[in-house]
């Protein structure tokens, strides 16, 4: 099965997009804790919820860094 370099190269910047996009959720989060964290009338659970929701898209960002790198390299190997 022939392997279309152009369709690989194009779901990478897809990935390297959302990857963008859970970089500024994560961005707005650390932002809206800060704020929480200063007013000193969050409670705990919602300080949490937003420290696990951070993480979470601080790591997904990571991982669809890491998947459209590997993609955009397998990408130009398969380039005739």
């Amino acid at each position: 099965m022939p392997t279309d370099a152009t369709a690989i190269a194009a779901h990478a910047q897809v990935l390297q997009s959302d990857a963008r996009v859970l970089a500024d959720c994560a961005e707005r989060l650390r932002t809206i804790g800060a704020r929480l964290e200063a007013d000193g009338l969050a409670p705990r659970w919602l300080r949490e919820a937003i420290d696990a929701h951070l993480a979470a898209c601080t790591t997904a960002a990571a991982d669809l860094t890491a998947a459209a790198a590997h993609l955009r390299r397998y990408a130009e190997r398969a380039r005739p």
